[in-house]
């Protein structure tokens, strides 16, 4: 005999005939929370309508039907009806009966109320699997995955067996890759039970080496299972888009296709949402024709990641036309198009579209908010993200902590760095994410005490039990890269390794840049031939190589790249370029300059374009310098016009070099930094009257530059000078020092104008 397991929330006998009918629940082929047990002592009795019966007649027909309505309060969320009926429960003693407990087990869990749960789980005469189970499964519903592994462990301990429900809730409880140990065990005792063609253990399994990060072990028991159904597949093609894989996600639906199964609506929207390879643009198209023949395209979620799709492939206007076609719009919908307008610079469409989310009363959560306030920080808007600031505390999302690392980004990269501070020492739940944020900030304050120090900073939030990430490391790698902290650095690429991060790809391309750039371009080599490689890391060996004049090892590294199959882009070539113009091998940078586009497919850019022209000026080609400028897409461009002036410094070419200041002059009439360098120009070809009247006009228009910072690190202390700057506590003994090189140089040059240049140099 088959005992049904899903029946009425009421029995349909005590209703009046005047009710409506009661739908039953869809079939579920999931783990269901009530026990049917066909020994179960309580039978049900001839049933009433509880309203015109006295006081102890609804109780007895409480207690007859008792299963019924524990089923009613958990659809209903009625904990007080919960309540009454395990009271009823007490009273007739049916408290301490297997079938009953289990089911008050599932009740309070369903309720959140795990304490309860808890105890009555503890009280327990007797127990069985579906008792474990269930209250696994409710700690893993309220997040507290501890206690279930906690419990799964006890329940080894009393050699209760586990079924395919309880594998599946241990391996959903293993979140993190801590938890993968304790996953493996499962997956041995479920390949011993044979269980392992079971697709919901199987799911389980992929999910969990999926999350704890060994992807390739999801694809093995994703591969062995023989009969997969379109929630496995469903789930698969999800963590293959996750790890970027979509010709793989790809694959798998088409091998779906083949094999019968029909696609869901998940189905479309996994799959649209890993499509952003490099073909996936081609893939989502076909995709869009595939759901409308399907019928998906009234599904929100599936016009969601279609507009997400255009957006991350640049089609603006297509993720536009699938949002203004949708039936409903959900929150979801509205942040989607708003997500597409930042990361696609259209600042403008971006905040009419918040504005008018606004105006027609669209519920805003922390999310949306996150997302217009990355737009006011890309487009360093601050006026309008003080505004989003002000309106997220009207609207109670301050204390978010995703709100506020998005404030703390946002007033950071605009230079308000005591904003951005005060916002993050107020969240109390501080995230490296939100440290992240604040770090860009430090990384470009000029603050220099110990207690702005980002360095100092961090330690304080280490020890206060914040973990770094990749990111973090990747920033404070740029900080000790930049101010060429060699023993700083050092310091933080030992943490790094301690804490496991040594062999991420983002991590070691930091290291390498941060080595190279504090003058150890062997350590850089070391660590790049440890590391995990991507084209971002022999960019990064390359500019090593190219900023220490070794450009023959640059370019030897350059076809080491191209053999092992990363192919060149925009950056590499201008590293390369940069290494022959500082070694002077022009011709061959000259070469690769013009195999460019119809060699690597590269469109050259400004920057390209640049260093090229430097090239040819320490070549002394200065009229091919000039055919390129006039020939390029940027003919009025200032800074190949300054480049050029430059060049005809390095060459001593007063002639064009005159000529080529007027010109530069006309496109950038306020610009300092331009006017400097004629004048010096001038200085250096001894023209010191032409260089006088350059800085006379200068000083006439008010034009001031940055003035110019170094800093030397001695003993691990880090010490920083500005142009004429007295306020060093060693600057008497500095300037001292400095005289005595003057005098040296008087003596060494006869000419008192060389030595007054050399001497305003220093």
């Amino acid at each position: 005999m088959v005992y049904p397991i899903f029946q009425p929330l009421v029995p349909l006998s005590i209703l009046p005939s005047s009710a409506c009918h009661l739908h039953f629940l869809p079939p579920n082929n999931g783990f269901h929370p009530i026990f049917p047990n066909p020994s179960q002592s309580l039978k049900l009795g001839t049933t009433q309508c509880c309203a015109v019966l006295p006081c102890n007649q609804n109780n007895n027909v409480l207690l007859n039907d008792w299963l019924q309505f524990l089923q009613f309060s958990i659809g209903s969320q009625d904990y007080m009806l919960a309540k009454t009926i395990h009271g009823s429960l007490i009273k007739s003693g049916c408290e301490g009966d297997l079938f009953v407990d289990n089911n008050l087990v599932n009740l309070y869990s369903k309720f959140n109320n795990m304490d309860d749960a808890q105890r009555i789980f503890d009280e327990m005469p007797v127990k069985n699997v579906v008792t474990w189970t269930t209250l696994m499964k409710g700690f893993l519903k309220n997040g507290d995955v501890e206690s279930v592994l906690c419990i799964a462990r006890d329940m080894c301990m009393v050699d209760e067996k586990f079924n395919e429900h309880t594998c599946s809730v241990v391996l959903q409880a293993c979140r993190s890759p801590e938890d993968r140990f304790f996953g493996e065990q499962v997956h041995a005792f479920v390949v011993k039970s044979g269980l392992q063609e079971n697709v919901v253990v199987a799911t389980s399994l992929v999910s969990m080496y999926s999350r704890s990060g060994h992807l390739g072990c999801a694809e093995r028991v994703f591969g062995g299972i023989r009969a997969k159904d379109a929630q496995c597949i469903n789930y698969m093609i999800l963590e293959y888009g996750k790890a970027g894989l979509g010709d793989k996600a790809f694959q798998i639906f088409v091998d779906m296709l083949q094999s019968g199964l029909k696609p869901t609506d998940y189905t479309f929207t996994n799959l649209i949402g890993a499509c952003d390879f490099s073909e996936g643009l081609c893939v989502g198209k076909q995709l869009h024709g595939l759901a409308v023949n399907y019928g998906f395209m009234c599904e929100t979620s599936v016009r969601n990641a279609m507009i997400t799709m255009y957006g991350q492939h640049g089609m603006v206007e297509e993720a536009e036309r699938v949002f203004v076609e949708m039936d409903e719009r959900y929150l979801i919908s509205w942040s989607a198009l708003l997500s597409v307008f930042v990361k696609n610079g259209h600042a403008n469409k971006a905040f009419e579209l918040f504005l008018n989310m606004i105006r027609i009363g669209v519920p805003l959560d922390s999310g949306c908010f996150s997302t217009v306030l990355d737009g006011c920080s890309e487009w360093n808007n601050l006026k309008f993200g003080v505004q989003i600031h002000g309106l997220t505390v009207k609207l109670g999302h301050v204390s978010d902590v995703n709100s506020c690392t998005a404030l703390v980004d946002l007033y950071a990269k605009c230079g308000n760095l005591k904003s951005a501070r005060s916002i993050f020492d107020r969240l109390r739940n501080k995230t490296i994410a939100s440290f992240n944020a604040i770090l860009v900030g430090y990384l470009n304050s000029k603050v220099r005490d110990d207690e702005e120090d980002p360095m100092v900073f961090f330690s304080k939030l280490r020890f206060n039990g914040v973990k770094p990430d990749g990111v973090t490391f990747s920033r404070l790698f740029c900080l000790s890269a930049n101010q060429a902290c060699l023993v700083t650095g050092k310091s933080l690429h030992a943490y790094a390794i301690k804490v496991g991060l040594e062999y991420d790809t983002a991590v070691g391309n930091s290291v390498v840049t941060m080595y190279a750039k504090c003058g150890t371009v062997q350590d850089a080599y070391q660590i790049f031939s440890s590391t995990n490689r991507d084209c971002v890391t022999w960019n990064a060996i390359i500019s090593a190589y190219a900023l220490h004049g070794e450009g023959n090892n640059a370019l030897l590294l350059f076809e080491e790249m191209k053999e092992q199959g990363f192919d060149p882009d925009g950056i590499t070539i201008l590293a390369v370029l940069q290494a022959c113009s500082y070694s002077g091998l022009w011709e061959t940078g000259l070469y690769l300059f013009n195999d460019i586009q119809s060699k690597y497919g590269i469109t050259p850019v400004i920057e390209h374009f640049s260093c090229v022209i430097d090239l040819l000026g320490r070549a002394r080609n200065l009229s091919k310098a000039i055919d390129i400028i006039n020939n390029s897409p940027f003919p009025d461009s200032i800074l190949l016009w300054r480049t050029f002036v430059n060049a005809c410094k390095l060459c001593g070419d007063l002639q064009l070099g005159m000529w080529a200041s007027r010109k530069l002059l006309d496109l950038a009439p306020n610009d300092a930094s331009s006017y400097i360098l004629i004048s010096n120009m001038f200085a250096e070809g001894g023209m010191f009257g032409e260089a006088a009247k350059v800085r006379t006009a200068m000083n006439d228009l008010k034009l001031t530059k940055e003035t110019g910072s170094s800093w030397i690190e001695i003993d691990n202390e880090v010490h920083y000078f500005i142009a004429s700057d007295k306020d060093h506590p060693q600057s008497r003994e500095i300037y001292a020092n400095l005289n005595l090189l003057k005098d040296e140089l008087r003596w060494s040059f006869g000419n008192r104008n060389n030595l007054e240049l050399i001497s305003n140099s220093l």
